[in-house]
């Protein structure tokens, strides 16, 4: 079965999930908070996964609180923290394999 994770950049803090598909909205995302931390600790954590076999892509979701359930976007174009992002993507190309 093939694994699946997101790193979902959100505000000051990111989140890695494990998911069973890359939807964006939560319908069949079926996300499990791996970790959720700064920036840079997230990375690592979702590059730790990549090696480890897990195909893993990017997100990012402006609202605060707990975003588990809340739509994501596959885009940091208009996120305000974007400069500080080194979005992680290995088995998923940029916006490929994505649902809305």
């Amino acid at each position: 079965m093939e694994k699946r994770a997101v790193l979902v950049y959100q505000a000051g803090i990111a989140n890695v999930f494990e998911v069973d598909c890359f939807n964006m909205s939560d319908y069949g995302r079926e996300a499990k908070r791996l970790l959720q931390s700064d920036f840079r600790a997230c990375e690592y954590f979702a590059r730790g996964l990549a090696y480890a076999g897990y195909h893993v892509g990017s997100a990012s979701c402006n609202r605060a609180g707990d975003i588990t359930h809340t739509k994501w976007s596959h885009g940091l174009q208009d996120c305000p923290f974007r400069e500080n992002a080194m979005p992680v993507w290995k088995g998923v190309a940029n916006n490929d394999r994505f649902c809305a």
